[in-house]
């Protein structure tokens, strides 16, 4: 059964109504307690403590692509738009209002068109697909097109926390990244990476995104591993919790209950009782996580006769 945000709020507040604090519970509370809970979660997210478990992502990286970000879920990588055009079964060809705005390339779908359809060309408002049409009529049509950087690839996952270790993987063969730090590399390695075999991996922290580059850059097919910490984007109230471990929800609740306690004059909700249980269920969540990580690999292998070959270099 989903336990949503709003479930949360409401079990955090029973925590501090107990002593029948001076200060009633009013409308505005659900939306302070969401807004501490995101506050919290960004600030123990900074040093990865936040996301008690870490996980393993992958993502194909193809011949020349350098760069790897670790963004948000809903960091945008594309723009949709619809528009209800005329189809004509088995024609590709339709009209819109104003082909600007289309692009070759651009995802097509709704009903009539089959599944994995792009637009294949624009001439003037006439717009023609990769694939027929099946069915004559109206249709709402959705077009979807990427504004991703093409010389990027980007692990969906939340913003990178913490991470532990990344490899590449080819052909069965694992090859450990280096960590390099950014003030060590852009001091040692000023000019564009060469290609070949990565071995090191760069990580460049924002505010709202990681980036990370491989040097020097790939020369051929790679999978990208990485064994990392995410940070969580912001909750609303019909999110559902129920994926994060219990412990990490029992901490939650304390800590931001004993916020809320405060910010909204609740404070002598808060008891030495409260307080004990808050710090118990914070040592377990701390005792859980993966901290004090770092990215090992043996340099003395950089540039031997075997990973050379294993290169294509």
């Amino acid at each position: 059964m989903p336990y949503t945000v709003r479930d949360f709020a409401f079990q955090a507040y029973r925590l501090i109504s107990a002593q029948n604090p001076s200060i009633p519970l009013i409308d505005d509370d659900q939306k302070l307690l969401i807004q501490v809970l995101n506050q919290l979660m960004q600030y123990y997210a900074s040093n990865g403590l936040m996301l008690t478990i870490a996980k393993t992502v992958t993502v194909p990286i193809n011949n020349g692509i350098k760069n790897i970000f670790f963004t948000p879920r809903d960091f945008p990588t594309s723009t949709s738009l619809t528009e209800i055009v005329t189809l004509s079964n088995g024609s590709p060809a339709f009209t819109v209002v104003d082909g600007s705005i289309y692009f070759a390339g651009d995802a097509v779908s709704g009903n009539g068109i089959v599944s994995g359809t792009q637009i294949l060309s624009v001439f003037g408002n006439i717009i023609t697909l990769t694939i027929a049409a099946t069915l004559s009529g109206t249709s709402n049509l959705k077009f979807i097109h990427s504004t991703a950087d093409p010389d990027v690839a980007y692990i969906k996952e939340g913003r990178l926390a913490n991470l532990d270790s990344a490899w590449l993987e080819l052909s069965g063969v694992t090859y450990t990244l280096i960590y390099k730090s950014r003030d060590e590399f852009l001091a040692a390695w000023k000019y564009e990476p060469l290609k070949g075999l990565p071995r090191f991996l760069i990580t460049f922290p924002d505010t709202d995104i990681v980036s990370a580059q491989l040097y020097p850059a790939p020369s051929q097919f790679f999978n990208f591993f990485a064994r990392a910490k995410f940070q969580l984007s912001d909750l609303t109230s019909n999110d559902d919790m129920s994926s994060l471990p219990q412990y990490y929800i029992r901490f939650l609740l304390y800590a931001v209950a004993k916020d809320v306690a405060f910010f909204s004059g609740r404070a002598e909700a808060w008891t030495e009782k409260l307080e004990s249980q808050y710090v118990q269920a914070k040592d377990v969540m701390e005792s859980a996580s993966e901290v004090n990580l770092s990215i090992a690999g043996d340099e003395q292998s950089l540039l031997n006769g075997a990973w050379r070959v294993r290169a294509g270099i």
